[in-house]
């Protein structure tokens, strides 16, 4: 991520709902325990496994509703994309989820993308069409994504890869993407972020983007309802690690992101043309509203 990692091997922190033996059986058991609110969030947790952006050593633990650390890796608690953190930090990950109201074709920015887990969910969600980006402090961590990636598109068998947003992954500090950047239709920043640089995460999004990101203890849905107004919802309460600021080393250098070549755009198209609209559309609608 893109704040400070304790440096312990396999930290984990949290817990309100028994261990599952695996992925599908935690996602029971959150479910059951009312942590989970919509269908479609339920599905895409099913798709993506967990135990799989964690190391091998740490495997016993995948399927706790813990948060877990390891080094510079990092995985929040499975609900930590979904409500509260720390106390209850079972939830947020699905509360992320459901703010962001990510949809095919959409662009996605992941500041603080971690081991990729959410990224790879956001990819199943915004298609082919969509424009998937992260971005990690931490060069090991950036390496791991990318090997944990290479390892989802060679082994999932639960959904068709042709029609996933496959992540691009780069280094660099959060703060300090390149002027000259594209908006995004949703973001994403999984540190808390500054009041200082406020204005500067609400420029990354687009009229009518969203961003969802924590701020003085609050996890903060951001609309932008023109070029110069945003709309600000409180969704809950979290405590999370902030964000580190610029100095003159390697966190300081511009990070450029690259949108989807020429080549990629073809393909795509090609896809679409192949497969046909309707079986896009219904492949789609099974994984989301």
């Amino acid at each position: 991520m893109v704040y400070p990692m304790r440096t312990n091997p396999s930290v984990i922190m949290g817990g309100v709902v028994s261990a599952g033996v695996d992925n599908d059986d935690l996602v029971d058991k959150l479910k059951e325990a009312d942590y989970i609110k919509t269908e479609n969030v339920e599905k895409i947790f099913r798709l993506v496994d967990r135990g799989c952006y964690m190391t091998k050593d740490s495997q016993s633990i995948a399927y706790r509703d813990n948060a877990w650390r390891n080094g510079n890796l990092h995985i929040s608690a499975p609900c930590i994309y979904a409500q509260y953190l720390h106390v209850e930090d079972i939830k947020i990950y699905f509360e992320v989820m459901e703010g962001l109201k990510l949809g095919p074709g959409m662009s996605f920015l992941n500041l603080g993308s971690g081991t990729g887990y959410l990224s790879t969910m956001a990819g199943l969600i915004i298609g082919p069409t969509g424009i998937n980006h992260g971005v990690e402090l931490h060069g090991d961590v950036v390496e791991y994504a990318r090997e944990r990636l290479a390892w989802f598109l060679a082994n999932t068998g639960s959904v068709d890869v042709s029609f996933f947003c496959e992540p691009q992954f780069s280094q660099g500090n959060a703060l300090c993407i390149k002027e000259e950047k594209m908006l995004y239709d949703r973001v994403y920043c999984g540190a808390s972020c500054p009041s200082s640089h406020e204005n500067y995460m609400k420029n990354l999004i687009k009229v009518n983007g969203i961003l969802v990101m924590p701020r003085n203890d609050k996890l903060l849905k951001i609309v932008r309802t023109g070029e110069n107004s945003w709309c600000t919802e409180s969704l809950l309460p979290v405590s999370f690690s902030s964000l580190i600021m610029p100095d003159n080393s390697l966190t300081a250098e511009e990070v450029e992101l690259r949108t989807l070549d020429s080549s990629t755009k073809g393909i795509n198209r090609y896809l679409s043309s192949l497969l046909g609209n309707a079986q896009y559309l219904v492949f789609q609608n099974q994984i989301w509203w």
